[in-house]
């Protein structure tokens, strides 16, 4: 199994849950229901965490599960997400919640995941009596943070995604195919989740759910710096957690400042202040990102550098951010004073800018023959590309096939079988095909530099004519989130990756296809009527092709 592959695989299989979860999550009584630091008003499902967990873990099992380390982080993991489960359903005593966390973590130790070294102490392994209980305290310390971050509609989901594409990246660098495998796996699964948890969102991760990718973090980060990529700095793990685990710090200091407990839960975390100083929802989560993706990416340019500039540059950020944050809120600076005290009947509001902007838009409807010809022009050109790069492009092997089979069977049985459900497994079916499309036609494209000229002049018109329709489009139509946000990240970091061998072809006008692709099917998806369902005939063609062909090379 290839790491493109498991993360498909994840993304197909969290999607693929996560509708059932829903559905059976008042049964089970795993709702989060409001309180007072809630920022939600209505019972929310908290199950998403369990179609995170299984779509993790099934690509490993159906790829490395003979892997020892493989089989003690699942064990682990496991042991994680029951007891999180517990904690969901029946809001078990912290006792507890910290003997299944502690049992997990010993589980994982007990194969060799641990910090063999210190910064300034040289590079030589630690005695069992300091290298037990610092990786204990890391690993718990890590599984918590991320938990704790989980206060906003894809915040927890969102930031760990950043972290984990450069243990991925890294780890693949390095051959660690496992933990690639295994950061992959969880990278997709995420993406799945994320589609049901961006505001507002219609599950939460759980503390099953949360406390899975902290506890996944620290150990695919501790493997990789120890058994992986040795020559990394051992800070190196710190500095990847990244925001999580600076909220974490501040929150206990503030805590401790205030001469309150640190494990009372208030409202001293990032996402709350954030939301205290004028922030909606949306501006926070995009905050969130922007602000780990400049830590990651930090952390990423000084993993081989001294320890005493990665320690300044973590103790420099948690100042900069905390220190920024705590001085706007001492001066009682708000980001949208006007609003203050106004009702907000749409999340986003109208600004003077919006009204401007409606005014073109005006102008450019003057033109009556051009909304609806920029809008088909989408729908056909996309619709062309999906078929015509199925019958053109081949799999490398039977894997490719074999989920385009799959897909095909899920989207016709959820029409008949699950019709509240359609139009989720229809994007899934469209996604998966527009991402097998854009990536098997990179060979052949690499090979001829006539139709890699073509190719590239398609989705540059494609492009300008998806921005003219967006623009003459109103808001209903076609809004951007922060899910958005951090595929339009991950699009213009992904090639500054050390990938070069990883698709043995260039990565980077991989991504930027695959992000046209992405906005030009999910334009389409939301109007509806005749543009969906040629859209979603597409896909189920193009997926058959692809299948077809699979049986032909059986």
């Amino acid at each position: 199994m290839t790491v493109f592959l498991g993360l498909v695989i994840g993304l197909f299989v969290t999607m693929a849950l996560i509708p059932a979860l829903v559905r059976f999550s008042g049964n089970l009584q795993l709702l989060d229901h409001p309180n007072d630091r809630k920022v939600h008003s209505e019972p929310i499902p908290r199950i998403g965490g369990i179609a995170v967990f299984v779509g993790t873990i099934l690509p490993l099992m159906l790829s490395v599960l003979s892997d020892q380390a493989v089989q003690f982080y699942i064990m682990g993991a496991l042991l994680i997400v029951l007891f999180g489960a517990l904690d969901d359903r029946f809001d078990i005593n912290f006792k507890w919640k910290f003997l299944g966390q502690s049992v997990a973590v010993v589980v994982a130790m007990s194969y060799g995941v641990r910090i063999e070294s210190l910064p300034f102490f040289g590079l030589g392994p630690l005695p069992d009596w300091v290298s037990l209980p610092l990786t204990f305290v890391f690993i718990l310390g890590v599984t918590n943070a991320i938990n704790l971050s989980d206060g906003l509609d894809g915040l927890a989901g969102g930031t760990s995604l950043i972290s984990l594409g450069c243990i991925a990246a890294l780890a693949y660098a390095a051959g660690g195919f496992p933990v690639a495998l295994a950061a992959a796996a969880l990278i997709g699964a995420i993406l799945g989740f994320l589609r049901f948890n961006t505001h507002p969102a219609v599950i939460f991760l759980g503390d099953a759910g949360s406390q899975f990718l902290g506890f996944s973090l620290a150990v695919l980060s501790l493997t990789l710096v120890n058994d992986i990529n040795s020559a990394l700095n051992p800070l190196f793990p710190v500095l990847l957690m990244g925001l999580p685990l600076m909220d974490t710090l501040s929150v206990v200091v503030l805590r401790l400042k205030n001469r309150g407990s640190p494990f009372k839960a208030d409202k001293n975390h990032f996402h709350h202040r954030l939301l205290g100083i004028g922030m909606r929802h949306y501006e926070a989560v995009s905050t969130a990102y922007f602000l780990q993706v400049v830590i990651i990416g930090l952390a990423f340019l000084t993993r081989y550098q001294s320890d005493a500039l990665v320690i300044l540059l973590f103790l420099g950020l948690f100042a900069g951010i905390f220190g920024g944050l705590s001085f706007l809120e001492k001066t009682g600076w708000r980001l949208h004073p006007e609003l203050e005290g106004q009702a907000r009947t749409i999340e986003g509001g109208a600004s003077s800018s919006s009204f401007g902007l409606e005014r073109r838009n005006q102008w450019l409807r003057r033109v009556s023959w051009l909304p609806n010809r920029s809008v088909q022009t989408v729908q056909y050109g996309i619709s062309f590309f999906l078929i015509a790069g199925a019958v053109c492009t081949s799999a490398p092997d039977r894997e490719i096939p074999m989920v385009a089979a799959l897909t095909v069977v899920i989207m016709v049985a959820a029409h008949f079988l699950l019709h509240n459900w359609t139009g989720i497994f229809t994007r899934l079916g469209v996604y998966v095909l527009g991402i097998f499309v854009v990536f098997l036609l990179a060979p052949l494209t690499e090979a001829n530099p006539a139709l890699d000229w073509a190719v590239n002049a398609f989705f540059l018109l494609l492009t300008v004519i998806l921005a003219l329709a967006i623009r003459l489009t109103r808001r209903e139509t076609f809004q951007i989130t922060p899910q958005d946000l951090l595929m339009l990240l991950i699009v213009l970091a992904v090639p500054l990756l050390p990938l070069g061998g990883f698709f043995q072809y260039p990565i980077g006008s991989l991504v930027l296809r695959a992000a046209v692709v992405f906005y030009a099917c999910e334009y389409i998806l939301n109007r509806g009527d005749f543009s969906y369902r040629l859209l979603r005939l597409s896909a189920i063609g193009g997926l058959c092709v692809m299948a077809a062909k699979g049986i032909l090379i059986l």
